[in-house]
């Protein structure tokens, strides 16, 4: 019997597409090809390679449920927007004025590539659709390559209204730390809460633990959370803290005594958690699939918004008060490889992935404007001050498999 069976993580087409994927740009010029297209000059933020992009024709039977921008309507002029933003007087103004700019993006910005390949007789990149996310340097933060799972929808009942909420785990892989002891598993832990692997956003740790048979299990805690009962204000817990209610936590006790087993390898895992936007959820919530579309390329069975895995992925992430929030985000590859948590590769482990999925010829663009909000800057209310964060209970195959 494997050591780990006690703990219990909480937590399609039919047809072949091009060989293809997404991935973030931050604009260096505009200009023509040598085919003389409009085209937009850049560096990828994931690989650091200088590209041309150009945008192909679409060639969709489907009418598109809104006009396509075309190249054209990106081209912008050095500081044209920034410099315009710092000229105006208030911040509604400069939200006002970026809400009509629907694509333009100067040099320093970033724009989203999607559904693009390389030609083989130009080299040129050929994108079927662009998406502005930054409009200049300083507008947004862009993570070009990120291992990321944007989370199932929560629905909560509260007094007889129903509210839902939004939010993404991000976890820092390459940054996983092989704990063999007690004391060493509390000090990574204290670490990983100290500091958000995303600034601004609440910090995460995932605990990883595996054995000789090859079986594996992730648990996931988010630093609590609680709401002052006489000023309503929300109160971050201190690491300290945080490792505290960790320890009182079941797992938390299982974790430790496993912790320098030596048939087991334990690994400590820094993250993130971050909520969706306001006006980024609002807009989901009106569209014909309601807010679980969100999570939709990241869902291990097609019609399954209940379960999600991580992916490599661009996400971009606005500042609110003094937390962050994230309006958009997606898989780099346009068949990307979903792993549960218990299987994205470290240094330590070699996890494969549960499923392979095909994205949509066409992708449905999620707002990406400056987000403002009332609300709790990061999505603090709607998380419980208890929490390993539940994770799916899908079991994952031995190999990738497309999704249903």
């Amino acid at each position: 019997m494997s050591k780990l069976n006690a703990i219990q993580e909480r937590t399609s087409t039919k047809r072949d597409l091009p060989p293809s994927e997404n991935f973030a740009m931050q604009v260096t010029g505009y200009g023509k090809d040598a085919k003389n297209r409009d085209s937009i000059q850049g560096i990828r933020l994931d690989t650091g390679e200088s590209v041309e992009v150009i945008l192909r024709p679409y060639s969709g039977t489907a009418p598109l449920k809104a006009p396509r921008a075309e190249v054209k309507d990106f081209v912008a002029a050095e500081n044209e927007i920034s410099s315009l933003m710092k000229a105006l007087p208030t911040e509604e103004m400069r939200k006002s004025v970026l809400k009509g700019m629907t694509a333009k993006t100067e040099p320093g910005g970033t724009i989203l590539v999607q559904r693009a390949y390389v030609e083989n007789d130009t080299n040129i990149v050929n994108a079927g659709w662009l998406q502005s996310a930054a409009k200049y340097a300083d507008h947004c933060k862009v993570m070009g390559s990120v291992m990321m799972r944007v989370d199932p929808v929560q629905f909560n009942e509260r007094n007889g209204v129903t509210t839902s909420s939004s939010t993404a785990t991000i976890i820092n892989p390459e940054r996983a730390q092989n704990v063999k002891s007690a004391d060493a598993l509390t000090d990574a832990i204290k670490a990983a809460l100290a500091t958000a692997s995303v600034e601004g956003a609440r910090p995460l740790v995932m605990i990883r633990v595996s054995d000789q048979s090859g079986d594996a299990k992730a648990v996931e805690f988010v630093l609590p959370v609680r709401q002052d009962k006489e000023s309503k204000a929300y109160i971050t817990s201190t690491p300290e803290e945080g490792v505290e209610a960790f320890k009182n936590l079941r797992v938390g006790t299982q974790l430790a005594q496993l912790a320098g087993d030596p048939d087991v390898i334990m690994e400590v895992i820094p993250g993130s958690k971050i909520a969706l936007g306001p006006q980024a959820k609002a807009s989901f919530e009106k569209s014909i699939h309601g807010l679980t579309a969100v999570n939709a390329p990241y869902r291990f069975e097609k019609g399954a918004q209940d379960a999600t895995g991580f992916a490599e992925s661009y996400v971009v992430i606005h500042q609110v008060g003094p937390g962050v929030v994230f309006t958009t985000a997606s898989p780099i590859s346009a068949r990307p490889q979903l792993f549960h948590g218990r299987d994205v590769p470290t240094a330590f482990r070699t996890g494969a992935p549960a499923a392979t999925i095909e994205m949509k010829d066409t992708p449905t663009p999620a707002p990406v404007a400056a987000e403002t909000s009332s609300q709790p800057a990061d999505g603090e209310d709607e998380f419980d001050i208890s929490d390993v964060v539940a994770q799916t209970q899908q079991t994952a195959s031995s190999a990738p498999r497309p999704r249903a």
